[in-house]
């Protein structure tokens, strides 16, 4: 067995099938898929049993909820893979994905974790924009000193199995920042990548883990002075996410601006409608749509100020 897909599941019954079926749908198909049912209390359940009946390449096992480390720290103990590659189950990943990544690791025995572009898409999984992160090592590796857990997006990184296990897998007093906490760790053991391409449509929506994180700027700040300590640099200040949207309504404009930024007017059409429909009495959500309507490629008249 080449390749190990971990793929931790808390109530993701809504968009759980799509994100299965893409990974059925890779060109390599030396892999299995373990998905581990986190006490899910929707049909996430029956969901993960029908597909595992369906392909003997899924395995699934079903828990009480303890968390996404000992999710993850589960499923990496079942894994049977020389690489460990990990997935949401809201998310999906293209064809060439685990081909494209087995192949960069193969060919770079110095790499010990490679991501990849992203496009971010609505809970719809319409286009907004696409991510770029760092390409190399130092890259990266700069941008995790500065705080940002976005140098490597999670559901797209493939990690060699002895890598793993030689930083101890995820740590469960990092919960909210599990990744970043690995990363660091991992860029010890050896170099970090991320291939300039998008292998993976990244599904934002209300209920995402990343958006229900408490303290994590503060435990962020912590580990990564921690680590710069080590290295003799100088401790940060401070490390921010910039404020987080609260509402259906702030989270829609927000995707709206970021579809436009992606050049994706129909997605930021879309997303400035339903903020107002949202909140039409908040002025910004009628400013937001105004702005979609006028700067579209597609209408008349030019670009006002949101």
């Amino acid at each position: 067995m080449l390749v190990s897909v971990i793929i931790p599941v808390y109530n993701g019954a809504r968009f759980l099938a799509t994100a299965i079926q893409s990974l059925l749908a890779q060109t390599l198909t030396d892999f299995e898929i373990i998905a581990v049912n986190d006490g899910s209390t929707d049909d996430s359940k029956r969901i993960l049993d029908r597909a595992a009946a369906g392909d003997p390449r899924i395995r699934v096992l079903s828990r009480p909820n303890t968390g996404i480390v000992g999710a993850l720290n589960d499923g990496i103990a079942m894994a049977c893979g020389e690489l460990v590659c990990r997935m949401d189950a809201d998310d999906i990943s293209l064809p060439q994905r685990l081909e494209k990544q087995v192949a960069y690791l193969a060919g770079h025995p110095e790499c010990v974790a490679v991501g990849t572009d992203v496009l971010y898409t609505d809970p719809e999984g319409a286009p907004l924009v696409r991510h770029y992160p760092d390409e190399d090592h130092e890259g990266i590796v700069e941008q995790l000193l500065n705080g940002n857990g976005g140098a490597l997006i999670h559901p797209t990184i493939a990690v060699r199995r002895r890598s793993l296990d030689e930083v101890g897998g995820y740590r469960a007093r990092y919960q909210w920042i599990e990744d970043f906490d690995l990363y660091l760790r991992l860029s010890e053991k050896g170099r970090l990548a991320n291939l300039p391409e998008v292998h993976l449509h990244y599904r934002q929506h209300l209920s995402s883990v990343n958006k229900v994180c408490p303290n994590r700027d503060r435990i962020c700040l912590e580990l990564v002075n921690a680590r710069r300590t080590v290295l003799g640099l100088t401790p940060l200040a401070r490390v921010s996410e910039g404020p987080q949207p609260d509402r259906a309504a702030d989270w829609r404009r927000h995707w709206a601006f970021d579809a436009a930024r992606g050049g994706n007017w129909a997605s930021a059409r879309k997303n400035a409608k339903k903020a107002l429909l949202a909140a039409p009495l908040d002025l910004r959500n009628w400013r937001c749509l105004k702005y979609m309507l006028l700067s579209s490629p597609n209408a008349a008249g030019p670009p006002v100020n949101a």
